[in-house]
């Protein structure tokens, strides 16, 4: 009794296990032909850009940091980063009292891209209601960003395109 059950369950197992060729061969495709000769043929996987519409020099990941000064005897602040890559572009930022990760699309205005809004994938949804939510702007290589997450009592300053933001490429 207990070795039919052995191979009953090894029977079981053996058929749930095995796989057929199309899903245990995922990147290929099956084909019969007219001779009933299976054929295996690779498929092409095909990467989709989502940012074509923008220059590659916009490529990379921007940081800077927003200071407050001292807000009970600790130095507040806050810290933004955008990544702008081909498959999606995402602002975030996190510090005092801050705490945002947001999917933006992209506009390129000459030397400006604007990033709108598209998605919250954490955090604070207050970017929701800003249009756009951040403008980068490129002066000879140096960049700059404005946003309204950017409060007015921040000590950092910004020049005339806005609050300079260092650029690493990716």
């Amino acid at each position: 009794m207990k070795n039919s059950l052995n191979l009953i369950v090894l029977f079981f197992f053996i058929t749930f296990s095995c796989k057929d060729i199309k899903t245990s061969t995922p990147n290929k495709l099956v084909k019969n032909n007219s001779y009933n000769d299976t054929t295996i043929i690779n498929k092409s996987k095909t990467t989709i850009s989502h940012n074509d519409n923008i220059d590659k020099k916009w490529y990379g990941v921007y940081n800077t940091r927003f200071d407050y000064g001292k807000i009970g005897g600790m130095n507040a602040g806050w810290d933004l980063e955008i990544i702008i890559n081909s498959e999606q572009i995402v602002g975030s930022g996190s510090g005092y009292q801050i705490g945002f990760k947001d999917e933006v699309t992209a506009t390129q205005e000459g030397n400006k891209l604007v990033l709108k809004y598209k998605k919250n994938l954490d955090g604070y949804t207050l970017g929701e209601s800003m249009n756009p939510e951040f403008i980068l702007t490129e002066d000879n290589g140096s960049f700059y960003v404005q946003s309204e997450w950017i409060d007015s009592d921040i000590i950092t300053k910004p020049e005339a395109k806005g609050f300079k933001i260092s650029k690493e490429k990716q």
